[in-house]
């Protein structure tokens, strides 16, 4: 079985273009702004190492999921193969 996620969401145009319309408005972005900034400053200081790569890795993750959730209704562009570095000599 293969999930794919973004796929099915991109199959229902309706839940596409009002995803589109949405990520653009300035009060949606805002609320990200916010509720990243939120995380971030109700983190504990801590000098643990341990617990400060606790930290770390979640505001990673929510700005993963940020990104994630703005661009789910994007499709995905192919990766170009990179040039191969050799001379055509064919020419």
């Amino acid at each position: 079985m293969n999930l794919t996620p973004r796929q099915h969401f991109q199959e229902d145009k309706t839940a596409v273009k009002f995803h589109q319309d949405l990520v653009v408005l300035n009060r949606f972005r805002d609320a990200c702004h916010a509720a990243l900034l939120e995380q971030v400053l109700n983190m504990p200081m801590t000098t643990d190492p341990v617990e400060a790569a606790a930290s770390y890795n979640r505001i990673m993750g929510a700005r993963d999921f940020l990104y994630h959730l703005l661009s789910i209704a994007e499709p995905k562009k192919p990766i170009a193969a990179p040039p191969s570095g050799n001379l055509n000599h064919a020419r």
